[in-house]
This record gives C-alpha cells, sequence and structure tokens, in this order.
C-alpha cells in the first residue's frame, strides 16, 4: 500500500524525466501501475474527473484490496455531488479496513446530502466513537434533531457546551453578503437547543433560547433571522 501511494505521488517525475516501459532500476513497480497512476495525476491536474476516475478503477482492478484507492475514488464522487457513488465506494472502503475515518465521513456526508439521515447518523456516530471530535459530535445532534430525536439530541449537544474546546473551535455560516460567518461551537450547539424547543412547540422558551444565543453571539444572522420568524405575526390561514 505505501508503495503504492508513493507511486502516485511521484510518478509524473518519472516520465518527466523521459521514462518509457521500461523499470527504474530497482523498482518493482509493474508497467501498467504507473501508466495508470501518471493517468491519474495528469487527469487530476488538467481537472478531468472522468478520466481521473478511470485509471483509479484501472489500479483498483490491479489492488482490489487497497482501501487507499476506493477513498480517492469516493472523494472524487463527492466533489462532484455524486454522492451516491460517493456513499457506496466509501462502504465498500469500509469492508476492507472497518477503521477508516476518512471513509466513515465520506460515507456519512454523501447520505446526508441524500436526504439517507439515518445512514449519514451511523456512519457519523461510528466516526465519534473512532475520533472523539466534538465537531462530528455536532453533526451527531444536528442528524438527531431532524430525525426527532430531541432527547438524544439534548444530550449530544450538552456534551459539547460542556467541552472546553467548544470555546475554541468554530463553524461557518452563510450570511446574506455571501461571506459567511466563523460562530464558536458552542454557541452553534445552543441554537440547536432553541430549534428543539422550537420544533417541540415551546415558542416562549424558543424565543428565550435565541435572545441567548445572541447575547454570546451578537450578528449571528441565522439566529436573528430565526428570531424574526418566530415572533412574526401569524396571518389568517397560517
Amino acid at each position: 500500500m505505501k508503495k503504492l501511494l508513493f507511486l502516485l505521488a511521484v510518478v509524473t517525475v518519472g516520465f518527466a524525466n523521459g521514462q518509457s516501459q521500461e523499470i527504474v532500476p530497482g523498482d518493482s513497480i509493474p508497467w501498467e501501475l504507473r501508466k495508470q497512476s501518471f493517468i491519474y495525476n495528469t487527469a487530476k491536474m488538467f481537472n478531468d474527473p472522468v478520466v481521473a476516475r478511470t485509471a483509479l478503477y484501472s489500479l483498483m482492478a490491479e489492488n482490489p484490496g487497497n482501501s487507499a484507492l476506493y477513498d480517492s475514488l469516493a472523494l472524487l464522487y463527492l466533489q462532484y455531488n455524486q454522492n451516491a457513488s460517493a456513499a457506496l465506494v466509501a462502504q465498500q472502503s469500509l469492508r476492507i479496513n472497518a477503521q477508516n475515518q476518512f471513509a466513515m465521513e465520506i460515507a456519512a456526508t454523501g447520505f446526508d446530502n441524500l436526504g439517507a439521515k439515518d445512514r449519514a447518523l451511523n456512519n457519523y456516530e461510528k466516526l465519534y466513537l473512532a475520533n472523539g471530535n466534538i465537531n462530528t459530535l455536532y453533526k451527531i445532534a444536528f442528524l438527531q434533531f431532524e430525525l426527532d430525536r430531541y432527547a438524544e439530541s439534548n444530550t449530544s449537544l450538552d456534551i459539547i457546551i460542556g467541552d472546553p474546546q467548544s470555546d475554541e473551535q468554530t463553524i461557518r455560516f452563510p450570511t446574506t453578503d455571501q461571506k459567511g460567518q466563523e460562530v464558536k461551537l458552542k454557541v452553534a450547539a445552543h441554537r440547536v437547543k432553541a430549534m428543539i424547543l422550537e420544533d417541540k412547540g415551546d415558542i416562549e422558551g424558543a424565543k428565550a433560547k435565541y435572545l441567548e444565543v445572541l447575547e454570546m453571539q451578537p450578528g449571528f444572522q441565522i439566529v436573528q433571522q430565526q428570531l424574526r420568524e418566530l415572533t412574526k405575526p401569524k396571518t389568517d390561514g397560517e
């Protein structure tokens, strides 16, 4: 595996030096692997995902047990919004290496983008058990909220809020000027708590919680909008 990763990184050097089908002295890498690796690197350089994927499939045919190749293919699919393929390839990578955190995250992201929240949550939970990262736990908490698993979500959010790192780590939220806004993870967790209250019909509790979030993070645009929507007078038919 290390030899193949090395090959993917440096094979273009050999071709630039005029090497053809000859094997470099002391180099046991087969010609076909060298060729497909060169095609993959070159296609990536020229932003040709179709050719890059084809080269990866050729490499996988020669190395079906190499999870790194599946990871590269899954990431390529994810980068071009082919979420179903990304998730399926990542799952295959996990069959080869069940502890592959990179594949867990790609599978979770792909399933989440597809709206398969339960399967996304399952992969994020596996990832959190492996990495203990509170950013991963935040994704779990949000999915639990979306799946109406409020008690579980609140428990996850409490763990995040109680972790000192949540005062240091941030999440980027969209803004009206398209520049984005960095928000502390702890503040983001409190926002989800407000959303849970709103979803459960506790409007007054949700208002108070949104205001608390704005005290912690003045100018938090998404929360300002959520509070406006929550306090907007109801019209007939609503």
